[in-house]
């Protein structure tokens, strides 16, 4: 699982001015095993981002998306010496591999779900870079934006580590040995930071703005209504969808927009909820959560010329109340730009 670099230690984790450290001991990323020396060049001719460049302890956020220009999931490839892992997101493992097999005619290419044998570890928070000692190396200018991978040594335990927003919100994914685990969270936690539930975890994403597969992400979206024009890379040349994408970039036709919502007190509203303007349907409310005051907050695709920070929007019966756009997250920043 190390990387193919000395390991840091990492020193003693601070609560922050805003908070303590929070993390998901099983934060339910699938991970795959790729090996193969046209690894790299098959990902970069079927995903929006250039990979095939990737250095050793670096990563990379890239989508598969289909001919039509659709997601078929976002990946997390991490170059790890002797292989490269790909993070999928939750129960995507079989669709990425049978997308991947699909593809692959005569390039040396073999694909190996680790997910059993893995964990994926989140540790969110602002500081949580620093706390793990991850830093920028100044590769984030090169096409196909990558990030350091380090080792970090965390309980006695290693760890590859990649700096993966959770929305608005620093976060850091903790790839290791699922054996250890237990022993990471245990010291994460002696350290300063405290575990979250799955449904505490859920309403932080939500809060942040970061889509979800099945929620955000999936087939009925792409990347660019989901906020992931910064893991596309409109420089390198072809890949599945691309076309596709191009044309909805150039020509500014991106129908609607993932938006961050702030729902009106006392009102009711579901997942699935329609949003209205002026007596048309302008979105629909994909992620519910309560906040603890009990207040409501939520994510939904609004269509473009209504996805305005400020613009409210009425809830479509039997629901009831107003939903307020706040923002339009982009996961990893604004589109790169080469030129």
């Amino acid at each position: 699982m190390a990387l193919q670099q000395s390991s840091a230690s990492v020193p003693k984790l601070q609560a922050q001015a805003d908070g303590t450290l929070v993390f998901r001991l099983d934060s339910g990323y699938g991970c795959l095993k790729a090996t193969g020396e046209d690894t790299l060049d098959l990902l970069n001719r079927l995903s929006t981002n250039k990979v095939d460049h990737l250095q050793p302890g670096h990563w990379a956020p890239t989508v598969l998306t289909s001919d039509r220009g659709r997601i078929v999931d976002l990946l997390s490839v991490i170059h790890a010496g002797e292989c490269v892992y790909l993070l999928t997101s939750p129960g995507q493992q079989q669709p990425v591999i049978e997308w991947l097999d699909k593809y692959t005619i005569m390039e040396d290419l073999e694909v190996e779900d680790v997910s059993g044998s893995t964990a994926v570890i989140a540790l969110a928070g602002e500081g949580c870079d620093a706390a793990l000692n991850l830093e920028p190396d100044g590769t984030d200018r090169l096409p196909g934006l990558q990030y350091p991978a380090p080792t970090v040594n965390i309980g006695g335990r290693e760890a590859i580590a990649i700096s993966h927003p959770l929305g608005d919100l620093p976060c850091c994914l903790l790839v290791a040995v699922s054996d250890y685990a237990a022993e990471i969270g245990a010291s994460l936690e002696s350290s300063g930071a405290s575990q979250m539930d799955a449904e505490a975890w859920e309403a932080l994403r939500v809060a942040n703005g970061a889509p979800a597969f099945g929620s955000e992400m999936g087939e009925p979206y792409n990347p660019l209504e989901a906020g992931l024009i910064g893991a596309i890379d409109f420089t390198k040349g072809c890949y599945i969808g691309q076309e596709v994408i191009a044309r909805l970039d150039s020509y500014d036709r991106v129908q609607r927009y993932l938006s961050v919502l702030r729902f009106s007190d006392g009102c009711d509203v579901t997942v699935g909820t329609a949003l209205f303007l002026e007596g048309r349907q302008a979105g629909t409310v994909t992620s519910v959560y309560r906040t603890q005051s009990g207040d409501l907050r939520g994510l939904g695709f609004v269509r473009t010329a209504s996805a305005n920070a400020g613009q409210t929007l009425e809830l479509q019966s039997p629901a009831s109340g107003t939903a307020t756009v706040e923002e339009t997250p982009k996961l990893f920043g604004p589109g790169q730009d080469f030129s």
